[in-house]
């Protein structure tokens, strides 16, 4: 469920032009970097939203975005490396781009790919979907419909596995309704270390169904959103926590148990003002352990792995707890109105969190596109 700021690989001219009715349009041509041939059919699409489109048979493209904020603009075209370019909008205004694609390159020495698709391909699939799926429920109503195009490297050496797709993967959720074009930059499984990490850029479309499925995913969506880190940051910017029903703890780690103060504490204090007018930042030490109390999360109870130590003695709770840090060497989490966050690897999740995968995966734009501020 990854929003980062990726590799600018080219630029061309742009420009900026004022536009009536609160509109926020993104048009522009798709070509390659050295022959300046338009690319037509490539993906053009603001990730994580529901705003996409593909650039026509000249490479021309255009995107209505319908709200102020920031967004990633994705350009994906079979062969190439990802496009990918941050912008923040606050008035209505037309963009015009001139967008120019590399041919994507990929050094592979020194691993063990495994592209055949024989019974270690399938063990190595199965995998693959566990980490990037997920297992909550959401997440065992999700098929890839393209798993094909994924394939495994194993690197003996340093012992690391890696994923990667030579095309967007494409993803039915059953559960939310959606289905999702999802270009996958990294997936790695750190043995050694034991940890892993992915990252992409995904674009939401709506799955097209009767009232019945779409009642059912309308009523998965409020609970795949409430107690999730989207929710969270939102509540957060809005200074709501425990209206939302969050109860936040400092903590600390110590011999493998985590210990914490009894009592909640005002992580609104800890909030700064942003490096724009649409958002703010988040600084703190050690641990958070964050308890979700709202009670319209999917779980109804505790997801968080072990015993937590408190003043007064250890205790399992039944509600959604996720143990939050500052990645080594990060001093704030930036954030934005809706939840965005403007790079989720600067912050590392445990718990209930670290579950929400792929197939829990919602986008930013949810809140506006249901009609709830």
């Amino acid at each position: 469920m990854v929003r980062v700021q990726m590799l600018i690989l080219f630029l061309g001219l742009f420009y900026f032009r004022s536009s009536a009715q609160d509109r926020y349009i993104f048009k522009g041509v798709v070509m390659d970097a050295e022959t300046k041939e338009t690319l037509p059919f490539a993906s053009v699409f603001m990730a994580n939203t529901t705003f996409g489109t593909v650039s026509n048979e000249k490479g021309e493209f255009s995107i209505d975005v319908r709200n102020a904020g920031s967004y990633d603009l994705i350009v994906k075209f079979a062969g190439y490396a990802t496009y990918a370019r941050s912008f923040q909008i606050f008035e209505p205004l037309e963009i015009e781009l001139d967008i120019q694609l590399t041919v994507e390159t990929r050094f592979i020495g020194g691993v063990t790919v495994t592209a055949k698709k024989d019974e270690e391909w399938r063990r190595n699939l199965e995998s693959f979907k566990k980490g990037f799926l997920g297992t909550s429920p959401f997440a065992e109503q999700c098929k890839i419909l393209n798993e094909d195009k994924i394939d495994f490297y194993y690197d003996a050496e340093n012992n690391v596995f890696e994923a990667f797709a030579k095309e967007p993967l494409i993803i039915e959720n059953r559960a939310l309704g959606y289905r999702l074009k999802y270009i996958l930059e990294e997936y790695k499984v750190f043995n050694r270390e034991r940890y892993m990490r992915f990252y992409g850029f995904p674009v939401f479309e709506e799955l097209k169904e009767g009232k019945e499925p779409r009642k059912r995913w309308l009523n998965n969506r409020e609970m795949a959103y409430h107690g999730s880190t989207d929710h969270f940051f939102s509540a957060l910017f809005n200074n709501k926590l425990k209206e939302e029903g969050y109860a936040v703890q400092p903590a600390r780690k110590e011999d493998g148990k985590m210990y914490l103060d009894k009592n909640e504490m005002d992580l609104f204090s800890l909030v700064s003002e942003g490096s724009n007018q649409n958002s703010k930042r988040l600084s703190f030490e050690n641990w958070l352990f964050v308890t979700y109390k709202g009670g319209k999360s999917r779980f109804g109870r505790n997801s968080s792995n072990g015993r937590i130590t408190v003043s007064s003695g250890t205790v399992m709770g039944n509600n959604p707890v996720s143990e939050v840090r500052m990645f080594e060497g990060k001093t704030f989490v930036e954030f934005e109105s809706n939840g965005y966050v403007y790079n989720p690897l600067d912050y590392v999740v445990n718990g209930y969190w670290s579950n929400q995968k792929v197939g829990d995966l919602m986008p930013i734009n949810y809140v506006q596109i249901r009609g709830v501020k």
